[in-house]
């Protein structure tokens, strides 16, 4: 048993030197480095004030234009939601509600998104 392991590890220690001794006789290939990496320019801080561009004002006939279509909008929404209120108290709504009051919050909440965004600009 002792015979067997020696030869073992006599054999796989001669394999060893081989490959060792072949890797050092081979000429050494040259091997192109690899690419440097650059790393990529860091975006600029968000309250940078020196990087915030200038965003031009808005004319007056433009303000004036969203002022008198934010108080149309408003007006009409007004009158919906009044409408609303008139037909909710008309029926009964404690089972089905009518396809006209569904429109109307349709209409109210797409009046309310065209407000909103005028006002914020």
């Amino acid at each position: 048993m002792y015979e067997s392991r020696r030869t073992f590890l006599g054999a796989s220690m001669s394999a060893f030197a081989v490959n060792a001794l072949g890797a050092r006789l081979q000429p050494q290939r040259q091997q192109s480095a690899p690419p440097t990496m650059v790393p990529a320019a860091r975006p600029p801080f968000p309250n940078d004030p020196t990087l915030v561009p200038e965003v031009p004002k808005p004319d007056s006939r433009t303000l004036k234009a969203n002022q008198e279509a934010i108080k149309k909008d408003v007006a009409r929404m007004t009158e919906l939601v009044q409408q609303l209120h008139d037909g909710l108290d008309a029926q009964d709504t404690s089972e089905v509600l009518s396809l006209d009051v569904l429109k109307k919050c349709d209409e109210i909440e797409k009046l309310a998104k065209q407000v909103r965004s005028l006002v914020r600009g």
